[in-house]
């Protein structure tokens, strides 16, 4: 009788024949490179300095909100879809990577956790001003613009947990944690401080968009 089980061995076996017939090589998980990775982190702090400086710079008016959000909304998708990619290749490192940590990875660490704080609470502040707007709004732009703010509000909560789990996996590969104890510990107090930032503003920010959805019908 010829079972599942053996037709899986005859599959890897004629599997690993043409692996030795032709050469083919299967793909190798990749090792972080320490250089690059930093590179990365530094590029991630220029990006993500210029997209709050934008933030920072927008004041809604009623008749064009829901696009001024929602072109600030695919800002902050690409920016995190940045941050998605380094944080992939670091997931994809942590069991084929041991490195030292440097000042040059641990400052532009702390610096992103501050960033994304900074950004959860321009995007409040610009919830409070559609709070203010909403009664001079038409429905339909309100609406708009309040599902441009809850995808905004969710993008940062998402980006600010993949630099913290960043951190974390970059602990793991790490071979001289002793000597960088102090400087380890200041990164996760400051990332720790940061993250209860996002989440406080996202919470307001959730809080007010109910809010409109409740007092407006939508």
């Amino acid at each position: 009788m010829v079972t599942k089980h053996s037709y899986r061995q005859k599959f890897f076996i004629v599997l690993a024949f043409i692996i030795l017939q032709t050469g083919i090589s299967l793909p190798a998980a990749h090792a972080l490179n320490p250089t690059n990775f930093t590179n990365d982190l530094n590029q991630l702090v220029i990006s993500g300095n210029t997209l709050l400086a934008t933030m920072e710079k927008v004041t809604l008016r009623s008749l064009t909100m829901a696009s001024q959000l929602a072109n600030l909304e695919n800002s902050v998708q690409v920016y995190l879809d940045s941050v998605g990619s380094v944080y992939r290749n670091v997931a994809g490192s942590v069991d084929n990577t041991t490195m030292s940590l440097t000042d040059d990875m641990l400052v532009p660490l702390q610096t992103l956790a501050a960033i994304s704080a900074s950004l959860a609470q321009s995007s409040a502040a610009l919830m409070n001003q559609m709070v203010a707007l909403a009664p001079v709004t038409s429905l339909t732009t309100l609406s708009a613009s309040l599902d441009s703010m809850l995808r905004l509000s969710s993008d940062i909560g998402v980006m600010a947990d993949r630099i913290l789990e960043m951190a974390g996996m970059i602990l793991i590969m790490a071979d001289n944690i002793g000597i960088m104890a102090d400087r380890i510990l200041a990164t996760q107090v400051i990332q720790g401080d940061n993250i209860k930032v996002v989440v406080d503003a996202s919470l307001e920010t959730q809080k007010n968009i109910l809010m409109l959805f409740s007092m407006f019908a939508l």
